[in-house]
């Protein structure tokens, strides 16, 4: 530990912040040009990955011993670092992203950014399910969606600020006839695009033409084994096969990757192992469970959520698979952050944020910075209205795109108290994992109408799933 506080005192020292924002400054525009364009750290990175780069070049001199100084402690291979890593042009934006933030906003935990490392865009809100859990109450497509124009604009804002990754959502997305153009445009700017979809769309042809537009990622619902139950669940018979045949369509594509997501209730907690284990013989890449949230049409079936005890009985079965090696493992339960540190051993991989995990030292050092929850600090959901808010579980509108500055919602004041992990409540206060977790927001706003509350489906937090019980028997009672 004494080398990582070499690092983070180096990280924090004012002489680096200064080289950091003159190496990730954007270019001035040319006259009659676009302002913008690669700044020099990604130009670095770039000819790091081509093999382009000589240590003893003056210009790249510093940052290449740095990199490998990191590189070295790290215990990765050059091919590693100049292929899957640096050769990545969305992780070359999110490193330039990161290290611009340390430069502008200093090194914090949880590390602030001056644009999100995500977005997740509910690009429509069309959809042919009705989710009994749906956070965007999505249906019928709405009045004042954006258009082409104003979505390819958008983009253009994104790419802009070194957004390395765009989460295409709905409603159902694929049901919006711009999507692939919009698409399209993205992967331009070397974005990591996916898409979460219901599946019951993805034919053979349609999975081609989003992996050939650029979507990288596709992420299909299912929430259970058993084909009634999951049907059920969405609102109508037959969408588990329609589904299974999407799931199935992207394991067979190519140039895409499948996830499989379930959002975890007390009806199928039970199930999570079989759906496991379905998906690994699948061939399935990524099992993403997802939180129980209070919000959209599942306020009418909060009595669904998970006990506290429930949830650590979730977090230990995702805990364990990821610990195995046989798939890979996110959840946008904060929690799973604590539980891999409190479960796995010391080399055991450890989640990062929502959408990242790993193993080793520089790791965990890695997961006191950005992990736990991200809504307003690392990431931010877009409305297809072009209405911005910190979550997608958190209808708190903080600008919109087609009047506002991206910078206006990004900054906003409750934007602002995301990102403050002391100003809250209960045990999410002084809990010594608030820095790999935080405790969801969503659920604090869900339940209490104020994020500073503590997130009662935490077993640090057993007083306020208490007081929630408690101020549910009067309606109970009513309703017998």
């Amino acid at each position: 530990m004494a080398e990582a506080e070499k690092i983070e005192r180096f990280l924090a020292s004012p002489t680096v912040q200064r080289l950091f924002r003159a190496m990730t400054a954007k270019p001035k525009a040319r006259p009659g040009g676009k302002a913008g364009g690669r700044c020099w750290l990604e130009r670095f990175f770039e000819d790091y990955a081509r093999g382009k780069v000589r240590w003893y070049d003056p210009r790249f001199a510093l940052p290449h011993l740095l990199l490998e100084y990191v590189r070295r402690k790290a215990g990765a291979q050059r091919e590693t670092v100049a292929g899957r890593v640096l050769g990545n042009p969305a992780t070359r934006r999110g490193l330039v992203a990161t290290v611009r933030s340390v430069g502008h906003l200093g090194l914090g935990q949880p590390q602030r950014f001056v644009a999100p490392l995500m977005v997740v865009w509910n690009f429509t809100q069309a959809c042919n399910l009705r989710c009994k859990h749906c956070y965007q109450e999505a249906g019928r497509r709405g009045d004042d969606e954006l258009t082409l124009q104003e979505q390819k604009r958008i983009v253009d804002i994104l790419a802009e600020r070194d957004v390395p990754m765009i989460a295409f959502s709905g409603g159902e997305p694929l049901m919006a006839p711009t999507f692939l153009d919009v698409v399209r445009h993205a992967a331009g700017y070397g974005l990591h695009l996916t898409v979460a979809t219901n599946g019951t769309l993805c034919t053979p042809d349609r999975v081609k033409a989003m992996a050939d537009a650029g979507v990288r990622y596709a992420e299909i619902s299912l929430d259970s084994t058993a084909p009634k139950k999951h049907d059920a669940w969405r609102g109508s018979a037959g969408y588990w096969e329609r589904a299974v045949a999407g799931i199935r369509a992207v394991v067979r594509a190519g140039g895409i990757k499948c996830g499989v997501a379930m959002t975890v209730a007390k009806w199928n907690l039970d199930e999570m192992e079989p759906m496991l284990e379905w998906c690994i013989a699948e061939g399935v890449n990524t099992f993403y469970a997802f939180n129980f949230i209070p919000t959209g049409r599942a306020r009418g079936i909060a009595d669904q959520d998970l006990t506290p005890q429930e949830r650590e009985r979730m977090l230990a079965v995702l805990q364990k698979h990821l610990a195995g090696g046989r798939i890979s493992i996110m959840s946008s339960a904060p929690q799973y952050g604590r539980a891999c540190l409190e479960l796995g051993d010391p080399d055991d991989p450890v989640n990062t944020g929502h959408y990242g995990y790993g193993g080793g030292r520089m790791t965990r050092i890695f997961a006191r910075y950005v992990g736990g929850c991200g809504a307003g600090r690392a990431y931010c959901a877009i409305q297809p209205n072009g209405d911005v808010t910190p979550c997608v579980f958190m209808p708190i509108c903080v600008g919109n795109l087609r009047t506002d500055t991206f910078e206006t919602a990004w900054n906003a004041p409750v934007m602002e108290l995301l990102r403050d992990r002391d100003d809250r409540e209960g045990h999410c206060r002084t809990c010594r994992y608030k820095f790999n977790c935080g405790g969801c927001r969503a659920r604090s706003w869900g339940y209490f109408r104020d994020i500073r509350k503590p997130d009662p489906g935490c077993k640090f937090n057993q007083a306020a799933w208490d007081e929630l019980l408690r101020a549910a028997e009067p309606s109970r009672a009513a309703a017998k």
